[in-house]
């Protein structure tokens, strides 16, 4: 097994059949349809906080469920890149909010690359790297492609990584980008002052499953299940109150690729 969540899938399995429970009558105890149950057990959903304690209710675990969430929140999880990657690509709607850098998904080549050997990747490395991320960006373009919103503070326009040819063409491609039918693109400008978003950028993705957070830092990433998103989608639209609208934003994009000419 390479994760707690891997102990979580089989304990929920091997607890309900020893309780002489259907999937769907511990889907009844713990608020949730068979099919979710069955998706948790094979570990490709994850149990939350409330479901674990009414999984150990249900199941007379003793707390079992609990404490195991407990853990598998705080372990660091070499799967997040995966599963970060299978979420987004399923996902009905996207929400972005970002206050350092233009998200993944909108980047070109060149931006992406600048900021890989920043970070300090060797460039070969980087480039392989960059083709997986940018590869990514297909869901938007796809038959049935997820709404992709967007929020960016102003200072993601104006500071000049890889220089000023690079962050010329990526303002370009926000631009073609903010246009397309299924993604919005607006900013924060700095005139606003303090805000929510100064806590640090974020993403949420929703799909009928549910709702999924998506937090990155240097190295590793961590991903918020269910009820845990919730309080994400209340800080996005917070942030959203003080963004332009997607007109204002467009004008404001322009308006810094002057800085860049």
């Amino acid at each position: 097994m390479s994760s707690l969540w891997d102990v979580i899938a089989l304990q929920l399995r091997f607890q309900r059949e020893r309780a002489g429970l259907t999937g769907t009558q511990l889907g009844d105890r713990i608020g949730c349809v068979r099919s979710t149950v069955s998706r948790i057990e094979s570990n490709t959903l994850k149990l939350d906080s409330k479901q674990a304690a009414l999984a150990d209710e249900a199941l007379k675990t003793g707390g079992l469920f609990a404490a195991l969430m407990f853990h598998a929140l705080r372990e660091p999880d070499g799967q997040w890149r995966k599963e970060h990657r299978d979420i987004e690509a399923t996902a009905s709607t996207i929400r972005v909010f970002e206050a350092i850098v233009v998200p993944g998904l909108l980047q070109t080549p060149e931006y992406a690359l600048a900021l890989a050997v920043a970070g300090g990747v060797a460039e070969d490395v980087a480039r392989a790297a960059i083709e997986e991320r940018l590869s990514r960006q297909a869901i938007l373009t796809r038959e049935d492609p997820p709404l992709l919103w967007v929020i960016l503070a102003e200072t993601v326009l104006e500071w000049p990584v890889g220089g000023a040819e690079v962050m010329l063409k990526q303002l370009e491609r926000l631009l073609e980008f903010a246009d397309m039918p299924n993604i919005g693109i607006r900013v924060v400008p700095r005139a606003v002052g303090a805000y929510k978003g100064l806590d640090g950028s974020f993403k949420v993705l929703s799909n009928a499953s549910g709702d999924v957070a998506y937090l990155e830092s240097p190295g590793q990433g961590r991903l918020v299940y269910s009820f845990g998103a919730r309080p994400y989608l209340d800080r996005y639209e917070r942030i959203g109150l003080k963004a332009l609208n997607d007109e204002q934003s467009k004008v404001l994009i322009r308006k810094k690729m002057e800085l860049y000419r």
